[in-house]
């Protein structure tokens, strides 16, 4: 057997590929301070996440992986000749870093991607990873098909306050839009692993329409594309409809990158 899969749990995954063989998912984790930390997309449910992100005094902070959880993911595939890791961006968090370093802690052969995107983006690129894996292709095969995917991956999503992306310290270049007139909503992206703004719109229809204008010729065109949300399904429910419900896989997002963008955030991911 030859290449298997490691990840992070910021990573959307359609059901089923979390329970292959070939493939782990390192998790981050979250904390209403330090007595209350959490395994992100395992200890609570998205609605008990939100519900005390929004109940809570204290603003969550988020924390990679430790070097030692990649070690123990990595010696867990023994059984295949290869192990090729794709984190988030590594300009949202450590955890590259932390793979990275892992890698040079096990006597076997492991490469670390940066996907520079994060949930359904990573996901696309996951996927795009174990067609080619499926198909038979070896390690550079594979490897060559994920860094092609980091290139023409891209996210659009919408949020409805600026406030959680600037009090996790995520805002990046987005930052100029703070203070902006009001009921003027962002669709902002990520460009180069940074979160970047796209386009202003005035109120919620338009801030949609504004997406929908970008993505749907993609869709037409024969792209993937996968969507998520974070306390959102109406919104989302309404973007999915007006690209023809089509797409790989819909996510929830989970507590690390929902407490970033906050609850009413949804968007789409293409490849």
């Amino acid at each position: 057997m030859t290449t298997a899969i490691v990840t992070d749990s910021t990573t959307s995954l359609p059901e089923g590929v979390v329970e292959r063989p070939d493939v782990r998912v390192v998790p981050l984790t979250f904390g209403f301070g330090p007595d209350e930390t959490y395994t992100d997309k395992v200890d609570l449910s998205n609605a008990e996440f939100y519900e005390k992100l929004k109940t809570s005094s204290r603003f969550p902070t988020t924390s990679q992986p430790s070097a030692g959880a990649f070690v123990e993911a990595y010696e867990s595939l023994s059984a295949y000749d290869d192990v090729l890791v794709l984190t988030l961006s590594s300009k949202l968090s450590g955890t590259y870093g932390s793979a990275l370093s892992a890698a040079g802690m096990v006597e076997r052969h492991v490469e670390v991607i940066d996907t520079k995107t994060a949930e359904m983006g990573s996901g696309l690129i996951l996927l795009e990873a174990l067609r080619v894996a499926d198909e038979g292709g070896g390690f550079e095969d594979v490897k060559g098909a994920v860094e092609e995917a980091v290139r023409r991956c891209g996210i659009y999503f919408a949020v409805g306050t600026l406030e959680y992306l600037e009090k996790s310290g995520r805002i990046g270049r987005a930052q100029r839009l703070l203070g902006t007139a009001l009921d003027i909503r962002p669709v902002l992206r990520l460009e180069d692993g940074e979160v970047v703004p796209h386009k202003r719109a005035r109120g919620r229809k338009r801030q949609m329409a504004a997406i929908v204008d970008d993505v749907k010729p993609l869709v037409e065109s024969g792209r993937q594309i996968a969507y998520g949300q974070v306390n959102a399904p109406d919104a989302l429910d309404d973007l999915m409809k007006a690209l023809g419900n089509r797409g790989r896989f819909v996510a929830e997002i989970g507590g690390v990158v929902g407490s970033h963008v906050g609850p009413g955030a949804y968007g789409v991911a293409y490849l």
